[in-house]
């Protein structure tokens, strides 16, 4: 066992230490066993290791990993059943909602931490931050300005439904056995990345929790991005979107045309 550890701790030696107590409080040092993702037309999806150490970690303390992928707007409708037909209605625009989501924790999160603190953070996907500006007004309530949510009552089913639909594409998930604690306090735990994985800019954050709250907190950084002929054409149609447009056109009346010269000459 001391061989893997020393090994880890040599590996995070020059890795930025992730520490937000003071020097006196503990401290979180971590580091990712691949810091970039190559998306290849045969990506099957990937595992990367998580791993660190905490100083002054003792057995009551618990560690939580959120992974969160690139932010994205997302319109959800709701269904409703009108003269025996199902119609989606009420669409709600959210904005900056994550693409991947993954928690990992020592314990399931109840036991970590109080719903205030779990919900300060953003930890869980009961916890997820949701905004939705455009059903969102400004009021004035005893002379003082607040703002009223059109969706308040409804956003708990809009989270479980935005989280059922992304844990069908293995995109959100949240597990209380993903992470492992070792020998002085060190951990990892494995990243899960789907074939269906956004590309972007993704943030490994630890939270070392004591007593039910964060006492230190940091982040990795992870890319994921296109490779080979696939980056290619993913970079040609984000920066000239028109043009792509025109030979997407031109591609498809070309093998449409080639198709049916074939077919005519049977």
């Amino acid at each position: 066992m001391m061989a893997p550890l020393a090994a880890a701790i040599l590996m995070l030696q020059g890795q930025p230490a992730m520490d937000i107590e003071p020097e006196t409080g503990p401290r979180i040092v971590a580091a990712l066993s691949q810091e970039e993702v190559e998306i290849r037309s045969d990506f099957a999806g990937a595992e990367i290791i998580l791993f660190g150490a905490v100083t002054g970690f003792s057995d009551e303390d618990d560690i939580v990993i959120v992974v969160r992928g690139p932010h994205t707007d997302l319109r959800v409708m709701r269904k409703e059943r009108t003269f025996g037909i199902w119609i989606n209605r009420a669409p709600v625009r959210f904005e900056d909602v994550p693409s991947y989501y993954s928690v990992a924790s020592t314990r399931p999160l109840q036991e970590v931490g109080g719903f205030s603190a779990l919900r300060r953070e953003g930890i869980g996907l009961e916890h997820l931050r949701l905004s939705a500006p455009d059903s969102e007004r400004t009021e004035v309530r005893l002379g003082v300005e607040v703002t009223v949510s059109e969706i308040a009552e409804d956003i708990i089913e809009y989270r479980e439904a935005i989280s059922r639909n992304r844990r069908r594409d293995a995109l959100f998930a949240e597990t209380a056995t993903g992470l492992e604690i070792l020998e002085g306090g060190l951990f990892r735990a494995t990243v899960a990345l789907p074939p269906a994985t956004p590309v972007g800019d993704y943030t490994a954050d630890v939270y070392l929790f004591r007593d039910g709250r964060a006492v230190a907190s940091g982040s990795v950084a992870l890319e994921v991005h296109k490779a080979g002929i696939e980056r290619i054409i993913y970079n040609f149609a984000h920066e000239h979107g028109w043009l792509y447009g025109l030979v997407s056109i031109a591609l498809a009346l070309l093998f449409g045309w080639g198709a049916a010269a074939i077919f005519n000459r049977r």
